[in-house]
């Protein structure tokens, strides 16, 4: 669709100009609603397609950072995992580089690595206080914790306000 729109924009010619938001073509954004009740809670801006999901895991107590990309797929946006930082092996925590969707395992400066190419269809995230759930983007850290022990649904979306698309004709 990003492709698509540019295209559009490029055939109308020297006479028309036409004014798009900045998201529907360079970016995308996350869709934050509550899981069982569906009800919408944030939409978090991505100005570079990535994310990451850090949290102190619940057997190990050690934290864990899940690294997430938008992708576009067809006509539709999916989010992708591409890594798994974390320091002590646990319970819920890969151990080996035959986990699924993986392609390499590393250790590196105290912590393990697990890079993956793993199509999440349904990121769901279960926050629970104790365990400090936090959303990092390239600007800004959402602290998921302020709707605590609950489950979150994130979704990617185009952008958090609708595509706003304006013709100006050039005087």
């Amino acid at each position: 669709m990003k492709k698509a729109l540019l295209n559009k924009i490029f055939s109308f010619g020297m006479g028309v100009v036409i004014a798009v938001t900045p998201f529907s073509l360079f970016g995308s954004a996350l869709s934050i609603s509550q899981t069982r009740s569906d009800v919408f809670l944030e939409c978090v801006e991505l100005s570079d397609d990535r994310f990451d999901l850090s949290f102190i895991h619940s057997v190990s107590l050690t934290p864990v950072v899940d690294k997430y990309s938008v992708v576009t797929r067809g006509n539709e946006l999916s989010i992708l995992q591409t890594a798994e930082h974390f320091i002590a092996h646990g319970q819920g925590l890969p151990s080996l580089l035959n986990e699924p969707d993986a392609y390499d395992f590393e250790s590196k400066n105290g912590e393990f690595i697990l890079k993956m190419h793993r199509e999440i269809p349904n990121l769901i995230v279960r926050t629970d206080s104790r365990f400090q759930n936090r959303l990092h983007t390239s600007d800004i850290t959402v602290n998921l914790n302020q709707w605590s022990d609950i489950g979150l649904h994130i979704v990617p979306i185009q952008a958090c306000e609708p595509d706003v698309t304006t013709v100006i004709k050039n005087e």
